[in-house]
């Protein structure tokens, strides 16, 4: 069940109470990408977004998950493309604080290391506990940021760093984050603390509905509290001393800026990502009419045709070629196994337009994310139909909606693939199969019909 099992181990999580078909989608692309993962909640009382932290706390002791642990939370509307999460994490184990004595404030904002607790940056802002609209929400994000870049002016020795102003996704995001267990179980004390002796600015009437809301608070407010102390000019034994308002410690909060982890889905966020074959003119025949790099990802049949298009000139050229072979973990009878079974991938294609982030120190780097998360329902799209947007483009999925060889492949290792159900009380290993069967029939016919 552990995507990592040499400790500190890693874990993916993903919140549902059932299994429906934005679930099983969202599982099925894990487990394509190399990744197992857990269905965290199942079939306990769900009572909104706020169930999400009893859901998750619950299944990381289920599972018997040790502080230095580290865990991938997910809303279950979050979609894996097969880009390579494995770099990231790397750093993340590396940079982040595997206990809360060494968390360092000053080397997370300097960007020397990472918070134990990462959100997704997104362009969008939704906060409804606490404001009325997205421009009231960025507008609290920027007045936070104006109080850190003013600090930083004044101090220029604390050398802090302000990747906020080299993006548009500067806003939080809390449908995936990845964090340290210790971390996320001191995070839900804080929670727990603020729900108990606050009322919600709006909509005080529902009570807290909203873990976003809530997130942001305590973000927002840590920002603020570590400039307005200065507890970056602190010796380091009174840093780790002090708490925030909301208790937190200085440094414990943090965003995914770059988007290399993670990225929202929305109407919004789409038109801030591409289809880019640059890793795909390999594979390309030379001559003919110049084509562009990238395309714009804005409709499913425009994405499909062009994607269509690009892998029916590459396989001709090359053929299997195309293929990387991914080692995915091997099962039998719904436990893992020794020796490996293999994915087809073809090159990544979905990646984020270029922003002055993405050009620091004479680099240019282009974004794969690794993971999509179709951040709420737009009007006229489901779920499903948010991450199919994605999936027409993904590294697993574009070989098998081409290659009946590369779609058996993956149906017969989703056959053999466990699904792992934590309840209130214990893990479940089901079928995934069984209960799932093989969602991405639709998006394929889809596609075919181009």
């Amino acid at each position: 069940m552990f995507a990592r099992t040499k400790r500190p181990r890693v874990a993916i999580l993903v919140m549902s109470n059932k299994i429906d078909d934005a679930l099983c989608y969202s599982v099925g692309s894990a487990y394509l990408s190399g990744l197992p993962v857990m269905v965290a909640g199942y079939e306990m009382p769900y009572s909104g977004f706020l169930s999400k932290f009893e859901f998750m706390e619950t299944a990381m002791d289920n599972a018997g998950m040790h502080p230095e642990d580290v865990a991938i939370v997910m809303d279950s509307d979050a979609f894996f493309t097969g880009a390579d999460l494995n770099p990231f994490l790397d750093r993340f184990l590396s940079l982040s604080a595997a206990t809360p004595e060494e968390l360092d404030a000053v080397a997370v904002r300097q960007g020397r290391a990472m918070a134990p607790f990462i959100a997704n940056g997104e362009d969008d802002c939704w906060a409804p506990n606490v404001f009325k609209s997205g421009d009231e929400c960025r507008a609290a994000f920027e007045q936070a940021y104006i109080k850190v870049r003013q600090f930083s002016a004044a101090h220029p020795e604390h050398e802090l760093g302000l990747p906020f102003d080299l993006v548009a996704q500067r806003q939080l995001n809390a449908g995936v984050v990845i964090t340290r267990v210790w971390a996320y179980k001191e995070l839900i004390q804080k929670v727990h603390n603020l729900t108990k002796t606050q009322t919600p600015a709006l909509n005080a009437q529902k009570g807290w509905f909203c873990d976003q809301s809530i997130i942001t608070i305590l973000y927002l407010d840590l920002l603020k509290w570590e400039v307005e102390r200065d507890i970056f000019s602190m010796p380091k034994n009174e840093r780790q001393a002090a708490r925030s308002t909301y208790g937190m410690r200085a440094g414990f909060i943090g965003l995914d800026y770059v988007n290399e982890f993670t990225t929202s889905n929305t109407l919004i966020t789409i038109y801030l990502v591409e289809m880019h074959d640059k890793h795909w003119t390999k594979y390309l025949p030379v001559g003919g009419p110049e084509r562009p790099h990238s395309h714009g990802i804005t409709r499913f049949n425009r994405i499909g045709r062009y994607v269509g298009d690009l892998y029916k000139r590459a396989y001709a050229a090359h053929g299997e070629g195309i293929y990387t072979r991914l080692a995915v973990p091997r099962w039998v009878g719904g436990k893992r196994a020794s020796g490996a079974n293999y994915i087809s991938l073809t090159p990544p294609l979905m990646a984020l337009k270029l922003r002055p982030i993405d050009t620091v120190k004479h680099m240019t780097r282009r974004t794969f994310p690794g993971i999509f998360h179709a951040a709420g329902l737009d009007p006229g799209f489901t779920k499903v139909t948010q991450m199919e947007l994605v999936a027409i483009g993904a590294r697993w999925f574009v070989p098998m909606a081409h290659d009946r060889k590369a779609k058996h492949q993956a149906m017969k290792y989703l056959a053999s693939a466990p699904l792992f159900l934590s309840t209130n009380n214990s893990i479940i290993r089901d079928s995934y199969y069984a209960k799932c069967g093989f969602p991405f029939e639709g998006t394929i016919e889809k596609v075919k019909g181009l």
